[in-house]
């Protein structure tokens, strides 16, 4: 178990500010139908700052103190859901001395009588549904207070998260691995699996039985003419006879997120034109990849990967000019990695050591019913990258030999 610095992680963020209190918010159960909730998912922000996984917990922090209010623990209730952290484990948890439980947020009225400026965490979440907790504790706040300025902590969260520490590096790190062998138990059967659905469980029970770990999004097993389809989950087609398989997925542990791409021959060979179009490809990675130090935007990769896929299907003559491309690439290059799968940063600002980002570049062309990504998640160091991801095969030759020595 990585210990992580959470009370500095905490500091950090107080450096930004000259005076108010920052009022963060683990998040409420969003309700589904009848006595059922959608499964809790804690604000990514307020667990990157405290380590603390549960709903209803508020983080109060200014440059005097930092208190920590937790739901209290109700024995009946306990004995159908299980217990909420108690204040010991949430001190331990989280780094922070002063955790205090609470029946009811009578402490939002004395914060809002005591203070002058409040920092929320306003993201934007108007198309997830729900209720935007933020604004939810503003008006209970202006209730109490209607002289209260209130400033967004949102952005100045986002560029600590951007900067990965050590203890991330690791676990994220942790969950590739984790990845890496569960796609290995897929290549050791891929000759043997007859459908989508059956690579899908095939990796889902590996990270399960391997780590704990949950999916980091929705597995993507696509086949033959499914993987020109850049999102596509369904995963129920039978594979036929010489169909690649496009898999992107990864684990999540800790709720730190792998995402990895590969894309395997069924048959275990791949035929002369899925290897044409799949080496273009992997040439496009493998050059990104190289091209990747601090000072560069993911938008001047992504300008580079339509030269390098262009140049490629050029001299393959599947097209016969650059403006064809559009039609067989669609989409970015790259995303930033993390706590969310698309970590929530600026594409346009410059890379800096201690960023992760993926590195993805596909052909999806449908007239020939092949779609090929492949995705690594690099790591921006000081003087270039590092491919946290390169143990995981993909040469034609690497894959093909694992392929048949497992068969």
């Amino acid at each position: 178990m990585i210990k992580v610095n959470f009370q500095l992680r905490r500091k950090k963020l107080l450096e930004k500010i000259n005076e108010g209190t920052i009022i963060l918010f683990s998040g409420r159960e969003i309700h589904f139908s009848a006595d059922e909730a959608y499964p809790f998912a804690v604000n990514r922000n307020f667990y990157y700052l405290t380590g603390i996984k549960q709903k209803d917990t508020y983080l109060f922090l200014n440059k005097q103190k930092e208190k920590l209010f937790i739901l209290p623990n109700d024995e009946k209730l306990a004995r159908w859901v299980g217990y909420n952290l108690f204040v010991n484990e949430a001190k331990d948890v989280s780094m922070c001395d002063d955790v205090e439980t609470f029946e009811n947020e009578d402490f939002l009225k004395e914060i809002a009588q005591q203070e002058k400026v409040i920092y929320l965490d306003f993201e934007e979440t108007s198309f997830l549904g729900g209720v935007n907790q933020a604004k939810r504790i503003q008006e209970e706040l202006l209730s109490f207070n209607k002289n209260l300025t209130f400033k967004n902590i949102h952005d100045e969260i986002l560029s600590l998260r951007a900067v990965k520490d050590e203890d991330e590096i690791k676990a994220l790190r942790y969950s590739i691995e984790i990845t890496k062998k569960s796609l290995e138990a897929v290549m050791s059967n891929i000759t043997k699996l007859k459908t989508e659905k059956e690579c899908q469980a095939l990796f889902e029970e590996r990270i399960a039985s391997l780590a704990n770990a949950k999916t980091s999004f929705p597995t993507i097993a696509a086949s033959g003419m499914n993987a020109t389809t850049l999102h596509y989950s369904t995963n129920n087609q039978e594979f036929k006879y010489e169909d690649m398989i496009l898999m992107d997925l990864g684990a999540s542990v800790n709720l730190y997120n792998a995402d990895i791409t590969r894309t395997y021959p069924h048959l275990g060979k791949y035929s002369s034109l899925q290897k044409q179009i799949y080496e273009i490809v992997l040439n496009c990675n493998k050059k990104i990849i190289e091209m990747i130090k601090p000072g560069l935007t993911i938008l001047d990769l992504q300008n580079e990967t339509k030269r390098l896929l262009a140049d490629g299907l050029l001299k393959a003559k599947i097209i016969e000019n650059n403006d064809e491309l559009s039609e067989y690439y669609f989409h970015n290059i790259s995303h930033h990695l993390g706590l969310d799968t698309h970590d929530p940063m600026n594409r346009t600002i410059p890379l800096v050591p201690g960023n992760v980002i993926t590195v993805e570049p596909g052909l999806y062309i449908r007239k020939l019913g092949i779609g090929v990504r492949i995705e690594d998640d690099v790591l921006v160091t000081e003087t270039g990258s590092d491919n946290l991801s390169k143990d995981i095969i993909k040469e034609v030759k690497d894959i093909e030999t694992f392929i048949e020595e497992h068969k």
